[in-house]
């Protein structure tokens, strides 16, 4: 599916400046573009999974240490398409508060990623994976108060995770919605949130060379991709239950922690 590469001999080349994503084949670009699609409309509809649902493609296709700076590029076009559609119920003092923790911590998350070779990438985004399903239902029954106050503590925290194991969307969206935020304006909150973070994460990925005119090309097309998926996501909004389409993510959420786990490369 993509050009081998040796993952201990990644720090040195990161250091050096010389690391380079993978080059996709033909086969794998049209694996990645059709989750892509398929990722946008449940994510437009369920305001979070696309990262969780593409991630594991990415992984495979390109591998697990590329898959962070591809999917970050290609997440700044679907929040970007998710905020469009429902940028009229944006809560902007939330957003506001959340990327204030959120960014400092993005750019340590990214440091820690950096460093840490293939292997274990895979195995820790693996477990997380796996545990955001448990986790999120225990936040969801759990009656979890959260204030404004509350949500810069919050930003720190998933921009430090967001960075190392790439998505956390299954587990954050229970703190807003707690927060009192619902569908369009949870989707509208959490996309500018997500935006901020991958903006800043695209620039710290820059400086350590994990971010190449490739990974953004690559990016870009996925990203592209997400644009009608998220107008068909939001077209289904208000017409669907989401109940369908949250046992769907959560099945492949665990698919893809236990395939990350197992084949961490």
């Amino acid at each position: 599916m993509a050009r081998e590469y040796s993952s201990r001999a990644e720090p040195a080349a990161i250091a050096a400046g010389r690391y380079d994503a993978p080059v996709p084949d033909p086969a794998g670009l049209a694996a990645l573009i059709v989750t892509a699609l398929v990722a946008s409309v449940i994510a437009g509809v369920a305001g979070f999974g696309a990262g969780v649902i593409l991630l594991p493609v990415l992984a495979w296709v390109v591998s697990v240490k590329a898959a962070a700076p591809i999917l970050t590029v290609t997440m700044l076009l679907g929040n970007f398409s998710r905020l469009w559609w429902s940028r009229d119920e944006l809560d902007g003092r939330a957003a506001l508060r959340y990327l204030l923790g959120g960014i400092p911590m993005t750019v340590v998350g990214v440091m820690i990623y950096a460093g840490t070779s293939t292997e274990w990438l895979g195995r820790f985004i693996g477990v997380f994976l796996i545990a955001a399903i448990p986790l999120r239902r225990v936040l969801m029954w759990g009656h979890v108060q959260v204030r404004l106050v509350h949500l810069p503590f919050l930003g720190g925290l998933f921009g430090l995770l967001g960075s190392i194991v790439v998505t956390t969307g299954p587990v954050a969206a229970p703190f807003f919605l707690s927060y009192g935020l619902r569908r369009g304006s949870f989707i509208a909150t959490e996309a500018v949130c997500a935006l901020g973070m991958n903006v800043t994460r695209s620039i710290a990925f820059a400086r350590y060379a994990l971010l190449g005119w490739d990974t953004v090309a690559l990016g870009a097309v996925l990203g592209g991709t997400m644009i009608g998926g998220a107008w068909a996501g939001r077209w289904l909004l208000d017409r669907m239950s989401d109940r369908i389409f949250l046992m769907i993510l959560e099945a492949l959420t665990i698919f893809a922690g236990l395939n990350l786990m197992l084949f961490p490369r």
